[in-house]
């Protein structure tokens, strides 16, 4: 029996946190303070006020208010993540100020100017599960709101949420107006495991490569305002085929080092590492991969030193140009590469940019195990194999004992950690996610451009992920500043481009993927054939699912689309074909969801027209 003392009432109630707030103490205590309480004085308690509010709660950075009217709650709500964007947009990335955001609509007990019950906690489980920048709602309040704002909403499907006996309904408020994209919230721990695979599969738009960056746009860039290289694997030379690992790290390095320089465009590693081993012509590779120069040597390590041989040909002419060898021990590795790397570009009359005279190899780590350490990670991260993943793991966590600061260290254990909530290798993926964030900013404060690069590369995954694709870009544009041949942040743009719907920008950058790696990834190939698709090239995009589908036919999203590009083009054959693939590979594939993370909605309807064309 209900206690008649107990004061109830139906009201609505918002929460608010942010985001990274015990990184952003530890990193500036005092700052972080002082614009907390400049955002609440300026932006946050006057438009609870404004919009007949009540804070009754704050813990830190947290803040709990209560409204008697659900759409003055979520007015609140948009007006206080808009401004706070607006306020912290010109903040760096890694210091700026995120919310997260839920409104429910719920019944509470009132005990003195405290509030309690299920409507307050389920606003706050809401909060925990929004993504970044957002609002979440639950569908209590979004019936109450839903025909008397000017807002849209996307239906974010049930989760369930910690000491809440039944699903939450839960709808996302989309920040149109401040620019801010769709994004998906990271699925409740309940259906982690499952929900962050499918999503998974359902992005494989995150590897596209591009061309050139420049002031915030992709152009084409022509071979005379670019020289064309790449760096052939380094052979191993130190007696002990278990010393690979080295000898490719070393190429790895040079090829990151040499794709600094905005005169450059480097080849990825993922294009020359086919040629390992093979006895191709000077000719068959620069025609294979449309460069005019090829980097070729050796590595030697002996006794506790390294000696690197390395030349510069002319595959055009047939002519060598320049051949060196070096050699040293300990941090001399680092010089080595940074002289090799100089010795090219100056062979080659790049022009140099002052940033670009600077130091271009990366930063060695204060114990040199440490680089042989994440050597041997990187090479074990080339899969994505569980277990070869928890043992780079292993070593990443090793050199970081010995190098707490190191820079690649952090980003490859960042590297790690996606790769373990993509793949749902661990029991909490939302925790793996901000792991991940956590090692990227790590690898970021480190100040080295080559770790940057992966780090910000990693940032722009685990967003595109996510669905934040402005910050995804933002992300990838970053790398690209400091890496103007990074085939990852140009693949990341592109995939992002794709789901914003700006699919010319999409197409260039990924058409010229081609140019860093003739060997795109099947998550390239399915960015380029689906811009194809959007653009109406049916026959380039059908075309583009093919060539992927040959070495791997089990890619749904890949099949899927090759069924709906055939059917546009009247193909019914392969369009059956395809469609009964779809069917096979999972039966209960709905025509409805495919494609759901494309902003456009016209998008989203072009696409699911080919596919009932074709059967599904």
């Amino acid at each position: 029996m209900t206690n008649p003392a107990v004061q109830r009432r139906l009201a609505a109630i918002l929460a608010i946190d942010i985001v990274g707030f015990s990184r952003l103490m530890g990193a500036d205590e005092e700052g972080t303070l002082t614009r907390l309480k400049r955002l609440r004085a300026e932006l946050i308690d006057p438009a609870v006020a404004e919009l007949h509010g009540r804070i009754f709660k704050t813990t830190g950075d947290g803040i709990l208010a209560e409204f008697a009217s659900v759409v003055d709650a979520v007015q609140c709500a948009a007006k206080v993540q808009t401004a706070i964007g607006a306020s912290e947009a010109a903040q760096p990335t890694e210091t700026r100020m995120v919310l997260r955001v839920g409104v429910n609509l719920g019944d509470i007990i009132i005990e003195g100017d405290d509030v309690y019950g299920d409507g307050v906690n389920i606003a706050a489980r809401l909060e925990g599960i929004c993504q970044p920048g957002s609002v979440a709602i639950s569908a209590s309040a979004y019936e109450q709101v839903r025909d008397k704002v000017p807002l849209k909403f996307l239906d974010r499907g049930d989760h369930v949420v910690k000491n809440i006996a039944r699903p939450v309904r839960v709808y996302e408020l989309v920040l149109g107006a401040t620019g801010a994209a769709p994004k998906k919230p990271i699925p409740a721990k309940s259906n982690k495991r499952r929900i962050f695979f499918i999503s998974a599969l359902a992005i494989l738009a995150v590897a596209t490569a591009g061309w050139y960056f420049s002031s915030g746009k992709l152009t084409k860039t022509t071979e005379a305002a670019a020289a064309t290289i790449a760096v052939l694997p380094l052979a191993n030379q130190s007696g002990d085929p278990k010393r690979e690992y080295f000898s490719d790290g070393v190429t790895e390095d040079i090829i990151t080092a040499l794709g600094r320089f905005s005169g450059v465009r480097v080849s990825a590693r993922n294009a020359v590492q086919a040629y390992k081993g093979r006895n191709a012509s000077p000719a068959e590779i620069s025609r294979d991969l449309d460069v005019r120069y090829l980097v070729q040597g050796s590595v030697r390590q002996a006794e506790g030193r390294v000696r690197v041989a390395v030349e510069l040909s002319d595959a055009a002419k047939g002519t060598l140009l320049w051949s060196d060898h070096y050699e040293g021990a300990g941090k001399e590795v680092f010089e080595i590469q940074d002289k090799i790397v100089k010795n090219i570009v100056g062979t080659l009359a790049v022009k140099l940019t002052s940033l670009e005279q600077q130091r271009t190899a990366g930063k060695p780590p204060e114990n040199m195990d440490a680089y042989d350490l994440v050597l041997r990670a990187r090479d074990l991260m080339r899969t994505t194999d569980r277990k070869h993943i928890r043992e780079a793991m292993g070593l990443l966590n090793q050199a970081l004992q010995l190098s707490p600061n190191y820079g690649e260290a952090h980003a490859a254990l960042a590297s790690c950690e996606l790769q373990r909530a993509l793949f749902g290798w661990v029991e909490d993926p939302t925790a793996a996610a901000q792991r991940t964030e956590a090692e990227a900013q790590r690898a970021l404060a480190a100040d080295d451009p080559g770790a940057s690069a992966r780090a910000l590369g990693v940032l722009a995954s685990l967003h595109t992920f996510t669905g934040n694709f402005d910050s995804a870009l933002i992300e990838a544009d970053r790398a690209i500043e400091l890496n103007a041949s990074d085939a990852l942040a140009y693949s990341l743009r592109g995939g992002v481009l794709m789901w914003l719907g700006r699919i010319p920008e999409s197409i260039i950058a990924s058409e010229a993927a081609r140019r860093f790696d003739p060997r795109l990834s099947s998550e390239t190939n399915f960015n380029l054939g689906m811009a194809y698709y959007l653009a109406g090239r049916y026959r380039d995009a059908l075309a583009t699912f093919n060539d992927t589908l040959h070495a791997e036919p089990g890619l749904i999203f890949l099949q899927a689309g090759r069924a709906a590009a055939a059917a546009q083009l009247g193909d019914t054959e392969q369009a059956k074909q395809a469609a009964g693939a779809v069917r096979r590979l999972d039966p209960f594939f709905k025509v409805d969801t495919y494609g759901n993370r494309l902003v456009n909605a016209a998008h989203r309807a072009k696409l699911q027209e080919g596919l009932r064309k074709a059967g599904l």
